[in-house]
């Protein structure tokens, strides 16, 4: 199936988001902030999808994505958000600015739905391509 980074703060999450995704057939690489997430794509690893947490310390979700259209525009990543944040105007002004595939809320997390909003997420086109 499909290889995805997941990138986020909370260690119960990842492991959820994880397991999960491990049990629908994926592989997965996890990190616990947009740094060592941009770290994993500056080695060249390839990844057909960043679920993407926005609230985080050292380097959240906004500052990642800005990383990654200043700097890896040319890499094809499709971007998932997952955040339990309610979003504001201003946020989703800012995720127009990065064209992510979709929005996954954590707060009303159903499992059978993130697997459908998943495979939803890995038949877009991937950003950059």
């Amino acid at each position: 199936m499909a290889r995805i980074l997941v990138v986020d703060d909370e260690p119960d999450v990842r492991e959820l988001f994880n397991i999960t995704l491990k049990m629908a057939g994926h592989e997965t690489v996890t990190s616990k902030d947009g740094q060592e997430a941009i770290d994993h794509l500056e080695d060249d690893e390839e990844f057909e999808l960043v679920l993407l947490d926005l609230m985080m310390p050292r380097l959240d979700g906004f500052g990642f994505l800005e990383h990654v259209r200043e700097h890896m525009e040319d890499k094809p990543l499709r971007v998932l958000i997952a955040t339990a944040k309610l979003l504001e105007d201003s946020d989703r002004e800012k995720l127009e600015r990065w064209p992510v595939v979709g929005i996954l809320n954590k707060g009303d997390l159903d499992i059978g739905q993130m697997v459908t909003i998943i495979a939803n997420a890995l038949q877009a086109d991937p950003l950059g391509s």
